[in-house]
C-alpha cells in the first residue's frame, strides 16, 4: 500500500493491494488493518476484566448441602461437576452438573452417588484427558472407601459400577488425575481401619470400569496422618505430591513426592512444611509452572491463622524445598479450606475458607506466587451469613480467564446449597474484527509483503490455505502452535484444501493427525482419515499433513499421534453459498452468521468468491 487512495473501491473486478503481514497469514485469511499500516489475522485480542467477587447472581442448588467439592471439565467450556451431602435426604450424597453463561450458573438434576444413605468424605475430579468423565470417591454407609466413574452428557450424569479402594473406614479422601496419562489417578486418604495410616492407591479406568492396585502407606510408612490432600504435577507424568498432618511426628505438616510406575509408588524424602500442627491441608500444583505448588492450611500453633506456602521439587531424589510461610489474615480459619489455581493465569490462585472469628462467614482471598513468595489481595466476605462449608474451582475456559465458582452452605437461609461466580482481575478475549480490511490472496510470511483483496474488490479463488505448525512448551508440556498461536481453534470450510506445514524442526517426533475425538487416540478415539494425506517426516523440509474437507464433515480435533494433550479443535463450516450475505467473525472465520461483534463483508458470487462490499 502506497497511499490512502489504494483503499478506495475499484469499481468492479479485483482490488488487490500489497500489505506487510504481521504474523504468518495463510491464503484466504480475513485480515485486520493495524495502526502501523500492517495487516494481521482477524483474531481474538485481550481486554481487561476488573476484579469482582462475587460477580454473578447467587443460585441455590439444594435444599441443604455440606461437604461440597467442585471440579471443572477442562475439555468442555464453562462446565463443572460438584459433589455434596444433603442432610435433608438422609445424608445421601449427590453429584450435579453446573454450566455457566456469562456470570449466570444453571444446574442440571442432581444424581445420587450411592443408593444407600449416609455417604460422606467425598472427593471429585474430572479426567483432564477425556471430556465428560470424572471420578467421585467417597465413604459409603458401610464405612468402606468406594469410587465410581461418572459420565456427563449435557447436564445429565450416569455412573459406572462402584469399585472399592479401601475395605474399611477412611477419611480425608483426596483423588487426583494424572494429566499426562489418560484414565489414571491416585487417591490419598486416612485409613482409619489400619491405625489411621496415611495411605495412597493408584486407580485406572476403561470406559466406566474402575480398578485399583495395592494400597501403600505414605512413604512406605505406617504413620498416623490427618487432613491428607494430593495433587498430580500437570507438567511431569507420573508424579504427585501428598501433604497432611503427621500425628506420629509431633503433628507436623509433612509432604512427600510420589512417583508412579504402573500401580506402584516410589517415594521421595519426607519434608516438613510446618514444624507444628497443621490442619485443613489443601495442595494444588500451579498448572503453568513445572514442579511448583501451593499448600493452604491452618497453623494451629499460630492462633489457627490461615497460611500459605510454596513448595518446589526437582532432581532424581524428588527433594522438596519450601519458601517462607505467608499468613493472609489474623483470624481463625480452622474449617472449610479449599484451594484452586487459575489455569489461564500463571501464579494466580484463590483460597476459600470460613472465618470463625467473624461469625463463621464464608470468605475468599486471592493469591499470587512469585518465585517462592506469596502476595495476597484483600480478603473478601462473600456474604454476611454463616457458611461453614465451602467449595471453589476456577473455570479453565480461556475466554473466561479469572472466573471461578464458589459454593457454600448458607446457614442463614435454611442451610441451602448456594453458588455464584467470582472474577479476579484478568484478561479476556475480545476481537479486532471491526478493523477488517480484506482477505489474503495467498499465504504470506510474517514481515513479508503480500496481496490482499480489500473492501470494494471481488475476492476469488477462496480455496483453503497453508498453516505453519510449530511445537513449543508453554509450561504445561509440548503443544502445537498454528501460525504462532497456541493450540489455535481452526475453521476449515467444506470442499476446501488445507495444508499443515510440519517442516519446522520443532515438529520432530510430533506427527500431526486428525480425529473426531478431542485428544484423538490418547482419549480412546481413532484417527480421522477422510480426505487426509501426509507426506515426509515431521521436522524435515517438505513434511506436511493435508486435508480436503468433506461435505458435512464432523467437528475435528488435531492431535499428535505420539504425545497427549498437544492439539486443539478444528471446526468444519459449511461451503460458501452463492448469493448469501457473509460476515467475518471474531475468530477470523467467514460465515452467514451475524453474531456481535461480527462485521458484514459482502455477498458471495460463487462457491469460491465474495464481493467485498465497501461500507
Amino acid at each position: 500500500m502506497s497511499s490512502l487512495s489504494d483503499l478506495l473501491p475499484a469499481g468492479g473486478g479485483g482490488k488487490n493491494v500489497d500489505f506487510v503481514a504481521s504474523g504468518v497469514l495463510p491464503n484466504g485469511q480475513a485480515v485486520a488493518l493495524k495502526s502501523n499500516g500492517q495487516v494481521e489475522a482477524v483474531q481474538p485480542v485481550t481486554i481487561n476484566v476488573t476484579e469482582d467477587i462475587p460477580s454473578g447472581t447467587e443460585v441455590t442448588f439444594a435444599a441443604g448441602a455440606q461437604y461440597m467439592v467442585v471440579s471443572f471439565d477442562p475439555n468442555t467450556d464453562n462446565t463443572f461437576v460438584m459433589s455434596y451431602q444433603e442432610p435433608s435426604a438422609s445424608y445421601a450424597a449427590f453429584c450435579v452438573v453446573g454450566q455457566i453463561s456469562g456470570t449466570v450458573i444453571s444446574f442440571g438434576t442432581p444424581v445420587v452417588i450411592n443408593s444407600a444413605t449416609t455417604t460422606t468424605q467425598m472427593g471429585i475430579q474430572y479426567d483432564p484427558n477425556v471430556a465428560g468423565k470424572f471420578v467421585v470417591a467417597y465413604l459409603d454407609n458401610n464405612a468402606n472407601g468406594r469410587a465410581r466413574v461418572g459420565t456427563v452428557v449435557g447436564t445429565s450424569i450416569t455412573y459406572g459400577s462402584q469399585a472399592t479402594f479401601n475395605s474399611g473406614n477412611c477419611a480425608y479422601i483426596s483423588p487426583s488425575f494424572d494429566p499426562n496419562t489418560a484414565g489414571k489417578l491416585v487417591i490419598c486418604y486416612q485409613d482409619i481401619g489400619t491405625s489411621n495410616k496415611g495411605t495412597c492407591i493408584i486407580g485406572s479406568y476403561t470406559g466406566t470400569s474402575l480398578s485399583f492396585g495395592t494400597k501403600d502407606g505414605i512413604g512406605g510408612q505406617a504413620d498416623y496422618w490427618l487432613y491428607t490432600s494430593c495433587s498430580y504435577d500437570p507438567n511431569t507424568a507420573g508424579k504427585f505430591v501428598v501433604v497432611g498432618r503427621n500425628q506420629s511426628n509431633s503433628e507436623r505438616g509433612e509432604s512427600r513426592i510420589g512417583v508412579v510406575s504402573g500401580t506402584s509408588i516410589s517415594w521421595g524424602d519426607n519434608t516438613t512444611f510446618n514444624s507444628t500442627a497443621a490442619n485443613n491441608c489443601e495442595v494444588r500444583f500451579d498448572p503453568n509452572t513445572a514442579g511448583k505448588y501451593v499448600i493452604a492450611y491452618t497453623d494451629e500453633n499460630n492462633s489457627s491463622y490461615g497460611t500459605g506456602i510454596v513448595g518446589t521439587y526437582s532432581g532424581a531424589s524428588n527433594a522438596i524445598n519450601y519458601g517462607s510461610k505467608y499468613v493472609w489474615g489474623s483470624f481463625n480459619t480452622n474449617t472449610g479450606m479449599v484451594l484452586s489455581f487459575d489455569p489461564n493465569t500463571t501464579g494466580k490462585f484463590a483460597i476459600g475458607y470460613t472465618n470463625l472469628t467473624s461469625a463463621n462467614r464464608p470468605q475468599v482471598v486471592l493469591g499470587t506466587v512469585s518465585s517462592s513468595a506469596i502476595s495476597y489481595g484483600t480478603t473478601t466476605v462473600i456474604k454476611t451469613t454463616q457458611g461453614p462449608q465451602t467449595g471453589l474451582g476456577f473455570n479453565p475456559t480461556e475466554s473466561n480467564a479469572g472466573q471461578f465458582v464458589y459454593v457454600y452452605r448458607d446457614d442463614n437461609n435454611s442451610s441451602k446449597g448456594t453458588a455464584f461466580t467470582g472474577q479476579i482481575a484478568a484478561t479476556q478475549t475480545g476481537t479486532n474484527a471491526t478493523s477488517f480490511i480484506g482477505i489474503t490472496d495467498a499465504a504470506v510470511a510474517s514481515g513479508a509483503s503480500g496481496s490482499v483483496t480489500i473492501k470494494g474488490g471481488l475476492k476469488t479463488g477462496l480455496a483453503g490455505g497453508t498453516f505453519a505448525v510449530t511445537v513449543a512448551n508453554p509450561g504445561a508440556g509440548n503443544r502445537y502452535y498454528i501460525n504462532g498461536v497456541l493450540q489455535q481453534t481452526l475453521n476449515l470450510r467444506e470442499g476446501f484444501t488445507y495444508k499443515f506445514d510440519q517442516s519446522a524442526s520443532s515438529n520432530s517426533g510430533h506427527p500431526f493427525r486428525f480425529s473426531t475425538t478431542s485428544n484423538g487416540t490418547h482419549a480412546g478415539g481413532s484417527e480421522y482419515t477422510t480426505g487426509v494425506t501426509t507426506s515426509g517426516t515431521p521436522g524435515n523440509a517438505g513434511a506436511y499433513t493435508q486435508i480436503v474437507v468433506a461435505a458435512s464433515a464432523p467437528t475435528l480435533y488435531y492431535y499428535c499421534s505420539v504425545h497427549s494433550l498437544m492439539g486443539g479443535q478444528a471446526n468444519t463450516i459449511a461451503a460458501i453459498v452463492a448469493n448469501s450475505i457473509y460476515y467475518v467473525q471474531a475468530d477470523g472465520s467467514i460465515s452467514t452468521v451475524s453474531t456481535s461483534p461480527a462485521v458484514r463483508i459482502g455477498r458471495a458470487f460463487s462457491p469460491t468468491s465474495i464481493n467485498l462490499e465497501f461500507s
